[in-house]
């Protein structure tokens, strides 16, 4: 968690300071004024405690809640950008004075690689109580700030792309920038790749009603079909592609990045999202009773709130709508389960 989450600490901690400053510095309304005969004899009263409890943050894999993550990335001066490698749309890597790491995705021409859904896969993974999205946030910066600041091995290189692939409005380069996770690698199940197929036939074999789940794979198999339902309702074309399925380096942790390829208009999604769905039948309860909770209403607050960078609308109404038919499909395939094996058997995660 080093320079990105250390650089940050120091900003929740002052947060933390200012909510308790707020609640002391409030006065007590003025009481009316009596003359000291009319005084109740004093009366030592038991002691009393006062508890001031910082607001509780979302769970994360992450170690620190997010806006301590988040705060110093563009908190000081770009020191060095350089593209991010693998993929075919315009990703880079910021890094800032103060030590934060950001992966940076502008607006650009790329359909691949809209910026705007990464925030909005991040907010509907906090929204479902997931958390295992990295924080992110809309960011924009100075054009010339960018290119000045490009690692020197690739000035030319980056200055090019950019020129070629980013879509500047005026002099400035908006976009969304996730929170730089220090190492990944390949997710593997029983030594396999999770997205190859014998990893995807070893694992999605355990996940059946019924069967017994081995403690040790348990939290794992969690994850792994966390990931299934959450690709579904936002419909991630790119997961199971090979570039997408990356986890920590102890292998025990799942981290579900790179989602611009994200919230089609597909009211059953892509079917590279539903094959592992239909092929699993074992989920985590918690997470099924958020999905039934989630309106067209509350998703609608969850991605309309302001953006600070001026990025304008997350999603279209319409890709809205289809994350809500989406989730009909994925609660009817679960209560169709429960008909056939039992409440206890299908949601036999927690």
């Amino acid at each position: 968690m080093a320079a990105g989450a250390i650089g940050g600490v120091w900003l929740g901690v002052s947060h933390t300071i200012e909510i308790a400053g707020d609640y002391f510095s409030t006065h007590e309304a003025s009481a009316a004024t009596v003359s000291d005969s009319d005084r109740p004899a004093p009366m030592r009263l038991p002691a009393a405690f006062l508890k001031v409890e910082p607001p509780a943050a979302p769970p994360t894999i992450f170690g620190y809640p997010d806006d301590v993550l988040l705060a110093p990335i563009g908190a000081t001066k770009l020191v060095r950008v350089k593209p991010n490698k693998g993929g075919t749309s315009l990703s880079l890597r910021l890094e800032f004075e103060n030590g934060a790491r950001a992966a940076f995705k502008p607006e650009q021409i790329n359909l691949q690689s809209e910026p705007r859904r990464e925030l909005a896969a991040y907010r509907i993974d906090r929204m479902l109580g997931i958390g295992h999205v990295q924080p992110a946030k809309a960011i924009k910066f100075a054009l010339a700030d960018v290119v000045a600041a490009a690692d020197p091995d690739y000035r030319t290189y980056t200055a090019t792309r950019i020129a070629d692939e980013a879509i500047p409005r005026g002099t400035e380069l908006r976009g969304v920038a996730s929170w730089w996770i220090p190492e990944i690698r390949d997710a593997k199940f029983d030594r396999l790749l999770v997205d190859s197929s014998e990893g995807m036939q070893v694992w999605t074999s355990r996940l059946q009603a019924g069967l017994p789940i081995a403690p040790e794979e348990q939290p794992m198999l969690a994850q792994l079909a966390t990931l299934v339902l959450f690709d579904v309702i936002i419909d991630n074309a790119d997961r199971w592609s090979g570039w997408n399925t990356k986890a920590s380096t102890d292998l025990r942790t799942l981290y579900f990045m790179d989602n611009t390829l994200s919230f089609s208009k597909f009211s059953h999604g892509h079917d590279n999202n539903l094959k592992p769905l239909y092929r699993i039948q074992v989920f985590p309860r918690a997470l099924v009773a958020k999905i039934r909770a989630m309106t067209l209403d509350s998703v609608t607050a969850t991605l309309s709130a302001d953006d600070g960078a001026g990025l304008g609308p997350l999603l279209e109404p319409e890709e809205i709508r289809a994350i809500i038919a989406r989730r009909d499909n994925v609660i009817a395939y679960i209560d169709r389960l429960i008909a056939q094996h039992g409440e206890d058997a299908v949601l036999a995660l927690p």
